[in-house]
């Protein structure tokens, strides 16, 4: 009789451990189900979605930050600061590093195809958006310290990381069901939707 009744305590602590084990495996890797609440996710996958969600626009405050945010999604290579757009050296209006446009810093970097890949800190995100729209730019990406341009390439590779595009041409179409947030110059929104 006592033999039969350890034999039931040992099965069901068995039975417990091998439940119990089977919970820790699924909610410890955070890989399915609602319920991991985040834990254990990825820097490509968690930290994707919090860059879009209620946290707020992505930030990189340093050059380096910003180096680093887009080496992980996207090809830059050999970064090196620029003071002025070496296209247009003689506008006094060119994208350059200064108050006009509210840039801090400003660097290229190349990306797969030897495309130039311009990266730049802002201080003065009203400022850089209003003369992006004066001079009629609808090619960049912004986050809230930051902004991107790039090629075709790069521009498919930040798709989805947080970053918005800045649009100021009312003739731009937006899809229903993206981002379409007011930018900080009238005429100007801000949304998900990279073509």
């Amino acid at each position: 009789m006592r033999t039969r009744g350890m034999v039931t305590v040992v099965a069901a602590v068995l039975a417990l451990t091998a439940v119990s084990g089977c919970g820790d495996d699924e909610g410890g890797g955070g890989s399915t189900g609602a319920g991991g609440g985040g834990y254990g996710q990825s820097a490509g996958s968690g930290g994707r979605l919090m860059d879009t969600g209620t946290q707020g626009p992505v930030s990189a405050p340093t050059m380096a930050d910003i180096e680093a945010f887009v080496s992980a999604r996207t090809t830059c290579t050999d970064l090196h600061m620029e003071d002025r757009d070496s296209d247009h050296e003689d506008d006094p209006e060119a994208e350059s590093a200064g108050k006009l446009w509210g840039i801090k810093e400003r660097a290229v970097c190349w990306d797969a195809k030897r495309m130039g890949v311009t990266l730049m800190s802002v201080d003065d995100m009203k400022s850089f958006q209003t003369q992006a729209r004066r001079q009629s730019a609808d090619w960049y990406l912004l986050g809230e310290d930051f902004a991107v341009t790039g090629g075709p390439a790069t521009t498919a590779d930040l798709r989805g990381s947080g970053l918005l595009a800045l649009v100021c041409d009312p003739e731009t179409q937006i899809p229903s069901g993206y981002t379409k947030e007011k930018g900080l110059v009238d005429g100007c929104t801000l949304t998900d939707f990279i073509s």
